[in-house]
């Protein structure tokens, strides 16, 4: 599941603003560093800040939900459906099939987004961001990850990941960013990012295209599959 989706559960089910931002961090904290993770056994303080504790909450959400998701129909065929998809769309995109998963998920944020309207969401976005801002973001990261230091030799460098986590929350509130998971062409654009990681070339004018149209013919099944998620997600109340 992608943060979107993670915020807006965790908000619905902690009642929360703080835990659903909370619940973005463990995918925000992958994109700035790839070692940062949710740890297996956390160790919180005895009596946490009540901010810090929804925080905590809020990625425990997400941990329990991601499972669950996964092996969810709601994201296993929708991923299938989808692969095949791009498999017989054939537009010459090296290994592009294996990019459903991550593709699937954003198509969900999208219909997220459509289903809510992107002004509504990102007033709820960043009023979230503003209450973890700063201590509960630190001391989460801490808990998870820092304070486990002497567990891991391959930790990140703090001052480096806290600098990229701030832009990439900056970038988020900014606006741009979750405006373009509403269209196929936004859609394009994201995956295009995600695959120059591995060292992939982004796709050429043509590629483009013709996966922008590809997703919005898409648009109605996750749409459809947005409201079978509602439906079936466990309500998980910490």
């Amino acid at each position: 599941m992608n943060f979107l989706l993670h915020r807006h559960l965790a908000a619905r089910d902690l009642g929360s603003v703080a835990a659903g931002a909370g619940a973005m961090l463990p995918d925000l904290w992958r994109m700035a560093d790839r070692r940062v993770k949710p740890a297996r056994a956390p160790e919180p303080p005895a009596a946490p800040p009540p901010r810090v504790a929804e925080v905590l909450a809020g990625i425990e959400h997400h941990v329990a939900v991601d499972r669950w998701f996964h092996a969810a129909p709601v994201f296993v065929e929708g991923e299938r459906r989808l692969a095949e998809a791009l498999r017989g769309a054939a537009l010459g995109a090296p290994r592009l099939a294996l990019f459903a998963h991550v593709l699937w998920e954003m198509c969900l944020d999208g219909a997220l987004v459509r289903r809510i309207g992107l002004a509504p969401l990102l007033d709820d976005l960043r009023a979230g961001l503003a209450a973890i801002d700063g201590p509960p973001t630190a001391a989460a990261a801490s808990i998870h990850h820092f304070e486990r230091r002497a567990l891991s030799p391959a930790l990140a460098d703090r001052p480096a990941f806290e600098a990229r986590l701030r832009r990439i929350c900056d970038e988020l509130a900014r606006g741009p960013w979750i405006a373009g998971y509403q269209d196929g062409a936004g859609l394009a654009f994201m995956l295009s990012r995600v695959r120059s990681r591995f060292g992939m070339p982004p796709f050429t004018p043509e590629q483009h295209d013709r996966l922008a149209a590809l997703l919005d013919g898409l648009a109605g099944a996750a749409d459809g599959a947005l409201d079978d998620l509602f439906r079936t997600a466990p309500r998980r109340v910490y």
